[in-house]
């Protein structure tokens, strides 16, 4: 007989709200945006929707553009002497605090450190005082990521899909909405040039029209106020970018307090 597991004295009770969204975005959203069946990673591990486990209502929203995965390091099939990276799972959440190792080195996930020493130190919060999520809720094959499924493991043919990133994220917004409608943000915080262009609907604008853009209510998200900030890991790489979210940062502190 299977027994359910009990939460722990320490854990916070779930949102019967929240809960309800987690377990309708899980089995549904790959449908809704007509997500390919059987997406898989080359081992055959499905590839999941992640829906928002950082779910802090009234609060600070944050919105990514979809999850990265878990990399394993794998011989070539044609040159054992040469090692390809290839996604092998899905991560745990959207920016998640998380390193594992890949076969040859501790790998971190990248999204998951900047977005604390970009985002949540300067505004003195921690991840579980915010509602964090993706605008895509899976992981899409960029073309480098085919090329080195194909050599490490050519049986398998992986499917590039992050070229879609557009039409796939234009096809969420519903489900962002739903998310906004629970939260019930005091304001959205998209990052970078994507995810904006998304949202807003404007699909050739770039990333210095739209990341200097004023706090606005978002027309597709249920009029919440909305700021398109850089991508924390565009921060780490340039100084550009770093010194615009750190100009910027005040609004959100703002809106907060």
């Amino acid at each position: 007989m299977e027994t359910a597991i009990k939460p722990h004295a320490d854990e916070t009770p779930t949102n019967p709200a929240v809960l309800k969204y987690q377990q309708r975005c899980f089995t549904e959203y790959a449908a809704s945006i007509g997500l390919p069946k059987n997406y898989m990673y080359p081992d055959g591990n499905p590839i999941r929707p992640l829906p928002p486990l950082q779910t802090a209502i009234g609060g600070l929203m944050i919105v990514g553009a979809y999850p990265s995965a878990r990399f394993e390091s794998r011989p070539s099939a044609t040159d054992p002497t040469r090692r390809r990276l290839i996604p092998i799972a899905d991560n745990l959440h959207p920016f998640a605090k998380e390193e594992y190792f890949d076969g040859l080195r501790v790998r971190r996930l990248e999204s998951g450190k900047q977005i604390r020493t970009h985002l949540f130190g300067p505004l003195g919060l921690d991840a579980e005082q915010c509602w964090i999520t993706d605008l895509v809720k899976v992981f899409l094959y960029k073309p480098e990521h085919v090329d080195s499924c194909g050599e490490a493991v050519p049986q398998f043919q992986a499917r590039e899909l992050r070229s879609h990133l557009f039409d796939f994220g234009r096809k969420s917004l519903s489900w962002l909405k739903d998310e906004c409608n629970i939260c019930r943000p005091k304001i959205i915080v998209t990052l970078g040039e994507e995810v904006a262009q998304v949202v807003l609907n404007e699909r050739q604008a770039k990333a210095d029209d739209l990341l200097n853009r004023p706090l606005a209510p978002s027309a597709d998200l249920g009029g919440y106020p909305l700021l398109c900030l850089p991508h924390p890991d565009a921060c780490r790489r340039s100084a550009k970018w770093r010194d615009n979210i750190e100009s910027r940062l005040h609004v959100v502190g703002d809106m907060l307090h």
